[in-house]
């Protein structure tokens, strides 16, 4: 191509000044590119990373009004960009910072003065597409079932400038996706673009997120970022503690504090106005401390704990709570059992194997009394099993009172006794039937006693020559009336020692 004579070509070399995300640093610049046309420093770029494209004009360059370079694209598509040039000395240097990827045709700089303008077309270099790193944020502690913020941040590789469009996914430890095709906004920072959703933990515990940006026309799409953990907890931070909002002095209360997550070792100890009234406790399996604590004051005071785990974490929570003074007078319970009336504080009673009945219970308070036992009972609610016959059982019964009343917890000692077998027979009722009448004293199908012991049957002394047991193939017991006069059957089967008194029925028939 022609270029006025007024232009000559410059031999020096330009530095090149790109930015980066933490400001002015200096950067190799694309491989040194010179043309018939006074261009220098133009090449292969990224998207988003500065060119400082260099012309050296013949003569004065500021004799020829300003400068403006023309960047032509034939890939993906036809357009060029226009940016002002700078006089410096016997310079024009143009900075160019590429938008898009693809590949550039040709450069022109053109003046205003009346200079020729010059154009370098057989200039093919190639932008190429930034890549691109993912993050994802999360608060370290998150409250159960309350909105949580995350955010998703995707950074273009430094010093481009270029804000990433397009779409992520964040997936959770599983790989099962949590929030899906979020859009992208620029910022905040350099070379930046971000995203963020609403997230609500379902339960306490340690949950993980993680997530991948898909790219577009001018960045590649990022790896899959790393894991960031949040854990949920009943009060949003590491420990929480556990009490009465309203406690009476002089009542005893258990405190609970649960560290998070599970398992954590190490120690807890407790507090009442930032003063410690507890040794350090131990962590159990749960990552919980109990501390049972008596009141000694009354009126709004704050409790607290802080732990220590063995690997040096630490935290603490308060609980403001309010301790009233203590009642005029404790509340009593009335406990009573179905056909056998109210048992009496400190009472000793027995229960024989196999009992199981409903107490029907009241406070003069009007609290719910709840049952707890220690022993071979067992409790549900209200209702009371026993599943032997023997040792003792040590129930109890308590309310946490209210309306001017204070708790109580009265005890009840149960001795317990071989139970009574029970069974359902076939053998009909004593009476008196026709001689050579066959009577089914027990059939195939019934079954043994409650306590799983087969009954034998037998004719008493002196009516063997009167009735006498059968014992069919079918496997029933019958029992034939042979002749006139009277005869007694027994049916029996042992107790269990310990556990089941023996079982007797008789029946008395009379043949006639």
């Amino acid at each position: 191509m022609s270029v006025s004579p007024r232009w000559r070509r410059l031999t020096s070399t330009v530095g090149v000044v790109a930015l980066t995300a933490g400001g002015l640093t200096l950067a190799a610049a694309p491989a040194a590119t010179a043309d018939s046309a006074g261009f220098t420093n133009y090449g292969n770029g990224t998207v988003g990373v500065t060119q400082n494209i260099a012309f050296a004009p013949g003569g004065d360059p500021s004799s020829c009004g300003a400068y403006t370079l023309t960047v032509t694209y034939n890939s993906p598509t036809s357009q060029s960009f226009t940016v002002p040039g700078t006089v410096s000395g016997n310079n024009v240097l143009a900075s160019w910072t590429p938008a898009i990827a693809g590949t550039v045709s040709s450069l022109t700089m053109n003046s205003t003065g009346g200079c020729s303008p010059a154009s370098a077309t057989n200039v093919p270099f190639s932008i190429s597409k930034v890549n691109t790193t993912t993050v994802v944020s999360s608060p370290n502690t998150t409250t159960v079932g309350q909105p949580t913020k995350v955010e998703v941040t995707i950074q273009s590789t430094s010093p481009s400038a270029y804000q990433p469009t397009g779409q992520i996914t964040v997936v959770n430890a599983n790989g099962a996706p949590v929030s899906s095709a979020m859009g992208l906004a620029p910022g905040p920072g350099n070379g930046q673009s971000y995203a963020y959703f609403w997230w609500t933990p379902p339960s306490a515990g340690t949950y993980f997120f993680r997530a991948q940006y898909s790219g577009d026309a001018n960045a590649n799409g990022s790896a899959m970022s790393p894991t960031d953990t949040t854990i949920a907890t009943p009060s949003g931070n590491t420990i929480s503690l556990s009490a009465p909002p309203t406690m009476t002095q002089g009542q005893s209360v258990v405190l609970t504090a649960t560290v998070f997550p599970a398992g954590t070792q190490g120690s807890v100890g407790f507090t009442l106005n930032g003063n410690p009234i507890s040794a350090s406790i131990p962590l159990n399996a749960q990552g919980q401390a109990q501390f049972t604590w008596t009141p000694n004051v009354a009126g709004q005071v704050t409790l607290g704990a802080n732990y220590t785990t063995n690997q040096g974490g630490s935290g603490s929570t308060t609980d403001p709570v309010n301790i009233v003074a203590g009642p005029a007078q404790f509340d009593n319970i009335t406990l009573v059992q179905p056909g056998f009336g109210p048992w009496a504080p400190n009472g000793t009673y027995t229960l024989g194997n196999g009992s199981n009945f409903t107490f029907q219970a009241s406070s003069l308070s009007g609290a719910p009394v709840t049952l707890s036992e220690t022993g071979p009972c067992s409790v549900s609610g209200l209702t009371i099993n026993v599943p032997t016959g023997s040792g003792v059982c040590n129930l109890k019964a308590s309310t946490n009172g209210g309306n001017g009343y204070g708790p109580i917890t009265f005890g009840y000692t149960i001795n317990l006794i071989p139970g009574t077998q029970t069974a359902t027979v076939s053998a009909p009722p004593s009476g008196a039937y026709p001689a050579g009448r066959v009577l089914v004293l027990e059939s195939p199908t019934q079954q043994d006693t409650n306590a799983g012991q087969n009954i034998q049957w037998k004719v008493k002394k002196g009516g063997k020559g009167v009735c006498k047991v059968l014992y069919p193939s079918s496997g029933a017991v019958n029992l034939r009336i042979v002749k006139r006069g009277s005869c007694t059957v027994i049916g029996s089967a042992p107790g269990v020692p310990g556990q089941w008194n023996p079982f007797q029925t008789a029946r008395n028939y009379t043949g006639r």
